[in-house]
């Protein structure tokens, strides 16, 4: 493959990568000039024909609404929630349990943001958990860093297993048991790191030294957990352990760990919140009012998604798109389809944020806490997810149009040529680079599971092993995806923060993809 080839394939995701984290353009506009680099790329390196680049953009614009209507409910939930004062009764309510900053951040960073990925998924635990952190005297950028180190881990288990389903799906493996086996100790050093990281972040080696026994003990039910459920039911692998790690910090807590005030000093936190007395523990009626809307977003997702009578029912709606065949100059096929992108709206995680708020909403205003507010809720929301969902609407269709005309194929192509036999090496960086122009591990999968299979039996590697390390550097790339970052810092009061977030998030990714991949050579022969 020419060199040149692949320079212009790989132009475009270099060219966005450059305008938000060097030069701080902001998202949307970065993702414009995306969209012209890849359509350019697309015509000149992918030989595509304008028809082809034209379907690419419409698909691409179909797949983002995909996003949006779980974004839109997302920000409204959030709105509501700071509107009507819960995240002080929030921070009251953690504060009474345990005036551990360190725990206080590890409980909500890392296992409840974990919990919620384990059911929602959709960029859902950073919208809900940043606020949180904020709320406790995390740093607005911070707090959105945090939580997407924190539940990067569970992105392929998560979602009721989207992700893994994707990957078996698309590279119709039969090693299916050896690939849950390869990616559960992968995964489980994610967690790990991720815990540890936040550690590191807040207070450096006295941190991790503080935090270890706890780390070890939630790592090994979040990892060992999935890994072990996984043999079992896929589907749950991810949400059981997080729901059982939910109960065990409970009892931590209860035995009197963790509880008593320990100092940090960290640039992550704002001093001045940080600081502030605990205060009165809020009356239980209080208590409820808070914690109501995450246990209602909870229950409405177990029913939904887990009973199979009421998931049957309502997963017969769906909304769907019909393309033909499309071939490329290079003689990259994409099939013809009646059912692209579908979304079952009624068992979609927007369907669940949207119930969601109109519940909290109705039991809210009935109990006085949003009286004449719901234009203030209103207009605040409108104010964030307008520039967000120009932004996620640009990169998800600059996506699309690499994906479609084959240049991802062709960027995957070249480095298999370069790399040969070390190209088990590589294979996370594949996935976190499929993540990252996605904010996908799901997409990332779909998107090269297949070659993958393929590249593994050309090289003569453990097909299992490959694929492993393929959502494993997936589920890490999902923490530098920009729709994901985009949304956090919308949620988090940070917009156009974006370019920051990504430029500190890439090395930590990027080392942990190259572990990976050291792993990944060292078990593939």
């Amino acid at each position: 493959m020419e060199v040149l080839s692949w320079v212009g394939a790989i132009a475009p995701i270099v060219v966005l990568f450059l305008l938000m984290s060097v030069f701080h353009v902001r998202t949307q506009r970065a993702a414009l000039l995306g969209i012209v680099c890849a359509a350019a790329a697309a015509l000149l390196v992918g030989q595509s024909a304008v028809s082809i680049v034209g379907m690419d953009l419409l698909k691409g614009a179909y797949s983002a609404f995909n996003i949006l209507i779980v974004i839109w409910p997302a920000v409204f939930l959030y709105e509501m929630l700071e509107h009507g004062g819960v995240f002080a009764q929030i921070r009251a309510m953690l504060q009474a349990q345990t005036q551990d900053t360190m725990m206080l951040v590890l409980l909500i960073a890392w296992v409840f943001s974990s919990f919620l990925q384990g059911i929602t998924g959709f960029g859902v635990p950073v919208a809900v958990c940043a606020p949180i952190l904020i709320a406790i005297g995390v740093r607005p950028l911070w707090s959105v860093m945090l939580t997407l180190l924190g539940h990067a881990w569970a992105n392929t288990y998560g979602t009721f297993a989207l992700g893994w389903d994707a990957l078996i799906t698309q590279s119709e493996t039969t090693a299916v048991w050896q690939t849950k086996l390869y990616a559960g100790f992968f995964l489980w050093g994610i967690d790990l790191i991720g815990g540890l990281l936040i550690c590191c972040f807040l207070a450096r080696g006295r941190g991790v030294r503080h935090m270890l026994p706890f780390v070890l003990l939630i790592s090994t039910v979040h990892g060992g957990g999935q890994l072990l459920v996984s043999f079992f039911n896929s589907t749950i692998a991810a949400f059981l352990p997080t729901t059982i790690a939910l109960v065990v910090a409970f009892l931590v807590l209860r035995c009197g760990a963790y509880t008593k005030p320990w100092k940090v000093e960290s640039k992550a936190l704002d001093a001045a919140v940080a600081a502030q007395p605990a205060g009165t523990p809020p009356p239980a009626g209080k208590v409820a009012e808070s914690v109501f809307p995450f246990l209602l977003l909870a229950g409405i997702s177990v029913v939904v998604l887990l009973i199979p009578p009421v998931h049957d029912v309502l997963n017969v709606p769906v909304w769907q798109l019909s393309f033909p065949e499309t071939v490329t100059g290079r003689g990259f096929t994409v099939a013809a389809t009646d059912s692209f992108g579908a979304i079952h709206p009624l068992t979609h995680a927007g369907f669940v944020l949207l119930l969601t708020c109109v519940i909290t909403y109705a039991v809210y205003w009935k109990r006085g806490l949003l009286h004449r507010q719901f234009s203030a809720v209103g207009r605040a929301t409108l104010q964030k997810i307008v520039p967000t969902s120009l932004g996620i609407l640009f990169l998800v269709m600059m996506a699309q149009v690499l994906k479609g005309s084959g240049l991802m194929e062709l960027i995957a192509e070249g480095l298999t040529q370069v790399t040969g036999p070390f190209y088990t090496a590589a294979v996370p960086l594949l996935g976190l680079l499929g993540a990252f122009v996605t904010s996908s591990n799901t997409s990332s999968n779909i998107l090269l599971g297949s070659f993958q299979h393929t590249a593994a039996g050309m090289i003569a590697a453990n097909e299992a092993v490959v694929l492993a390390a393929q959502t494993a550097g997936g589920a890490i790339g999902t923490v530098v995806g920009p729709s994901t970052i985009l949304l956090g810092t919308t949620t988090a009061g940070c917009k156009g923060k974006e370019g920051e977030v990504l430029k500190f998030m890439l090395p930590i990714v990027l080392v942990e993809a190259v572990v990976t991949g050291g792993l990944s050579y060292l078990l593939a022969y």
